[in-house]
């Protein structure tokens, strides 16, 4: 009788684990409202439709794609919630914003004495500054890294210890660059920067809650396509057509595998430095969290 116990409980690990779905959420802006936002047009929604035929040959199933006008803040953080509904232990989920950062000012200090702005992504809704709106936008559609980590941590822990999720954000958090440091860049590229070195300082305070160290479970890689001192400037692909540098480096990894592990050794060891790819002036980054 205890072998077919055996038997049967090895052969329901092989049937949960053949269950394991690959999800992603993809989330692309290109054409900014400058008019109502002051944010300049650039090709995130081309990243996404880079993306999106390579995930499905690498096995994602589930994908959700929010462009332009549809990716609101509030439609981002409801598909950040739904996506984590549906996962399911040991699940594979990639999540990827391109589009405009912003750093903007930390007003529950977790960033520390000397560190005094937190970094945002820039949703299709937000704003550039507190001018626009008829002087009323106080930041509330900005999404900032302190609202994003619970959001990712609720995906993690459903994840479980066998699942993977892997971020990627193609924006800049930039606070300033030197002149001569972009000088030999083609006047072309430089159009096409994804952020700004223009600190938004919220109209009154932002309630926003310290976050909390992410939970154990499934492990977290989040690549950005620059340091948060740095600008992000676009790529001219061969084919004539402008990408965010670091989706286009993605799509590269994604025409071998879906392999996270070996994307972060490729990150670790930099190996797009010879791809012609990143300007010197950008360093792409990579945490990890168990």
């Amino acid at each position: 009788m205890l072998p077919r116990i055996v038997i049967s409980f090895l052969l329901s690990i092989v049937a949960v684990s053949g269950l394991a779905t690959n999800r992603a959420l993809l989330v692309g802006i290109g054409k900014y409202d400058r008019t109502v936002t002051g944010w300049n047009v650039i090709h995130g929604d081309n990243d996404i439709a880079l993306l999106k035929p390579l995930l499905e040959k690498r096995g994602f199933k589930d994908i959700v794609c929010l462009t332009n006008e549809k990716a609101t803040k509030k439609e981002i953080v409801k598909s950040l919630k739904t996506l984590a509904e549906r996962c399911e232990t040991g699940d594979k989920v990639y999540f990827h914003f391109s589009g405009h950062g912003q750093p903007i000012r930390d007003d529950n200090h977790d960033e520390g004495a000397t560190k005094k702005y937190d970094e945002s992504i820039i949703p299709y809704d937000a704003c550039r500054d507190s001018r626009r709106m008829n002087g009323t936008y106080s930041g509330q559609y900005h999404l900032i890294d302190d609202e994003l980590n619970p959001l990712l941590d609720a995906i993690k822990r459903k994840l479980g210890g066998n699942g993977e999720l892997f971020v990627v954000v193609d924006a800049c958090f930039s606070r300033g660059i030197q002149k001569d440091e972009i000088t030999e860049i083609d006047p072309e590229l430089l159009r096409y920067i994804r952020g700004t070195d223009h600190a938004f300082t919220p109209r009154g305070r932002i309630s926003v809650k310290r976050p909390k160290d992410f939970t154990p479970g499934a492990k977290l890689t989040v690549v950005t396509a620059c340091k948060e001192s740095e600008r992000n400037i676009e790529y001219k692909a061969p084919s004539g057509k402008m990408y965010g540098s670091l989706s286009y480096y993605i799509s590269i990894l994604l025409k071998s595998d879906a392999d996270f592990a070996r994307w972060r050794q490729c990150f670790n060891d930099k190996s797009y430095l010879n791809r012609g790819i990143f300007q010197s002036i950008q360093h792409p980054s990579i945490e990890v969290f168990p």
